[in-house]
């Protein structure tokens, strides 16, 4: 894997955890003119992701197929960690634009009360879901670098045994 790989996946790495940090800890406890400003932080940062992306998919293709394989397999989980910061951020925004309706919902209501514990166990749920779909993803990269590796020890066994087989 080249320099210049490594240094796009390590700012990729912090850019994504970036992302994750201020849709897990800092928007849903912004006041409203805070996550305005969080939300345009996070399209900037999602824009220069993607630019990040793009520049990993220019520089993968100077490699040959089995290095090629592995950078692949990050790009794919890159993009889908994206895509999982995109979807997020959309809530984000939604829930944004909604705050204002819940604010004329009396307190003590409890239909809204409800509401929002239904709203609290869909958000744990999909956390779930998307940690498990990480570990789905890694599970299949790290089956893909264990087959990629098994095909080469199994050509050079029988590299090896074609020159035993020459040699009698």
């Amino acid at each position: 894997m080249s320099d210049q790989f490594t240094r796009y996946e390590e700012d990729l790495i912090g850019f994504i955890k970036s992302c994750k940090t201020i849709l897990a800890d800092k928007i849903p406890i912004a006041q409203a003119d805070e996550r305005k400003s969080l939300i345009r932080q996070l399209r900037q940062t999602t824009d220069d992701i993607s630019r990040i992306i793009e520049d990993m998919e220019i520089e993968m293709r100077k490699f040959g197929p089995n290095s090629r394989a592995s950078m692949n397999n990050k790009l794919k989980q890159y993009k889908l960690d994206v895509e999982i910061i995109q979807k997020e951020m959309k809530k984000a925004v939604d829930v944004s634009s909604n705050f204002r309706n819940y604010q004329s919902i009396n307190q003590n209501d409890p239909e809204r009360n409800k509401l929002l514990q239904i709203h609290s166990s869909l958000m744990n749920t999909n956390d779930t879901i998307v940690r498990s779909t990480q570990i789905a993803i890694e599970t299949e990269q790290l089956g893909n670098n264990v087959l990629t590796e098994l095909n080469e020890q199994g050509e050079r066994l029988r590299n090896a045994n074609d020159q035993v087989k020459l040699r009698k």
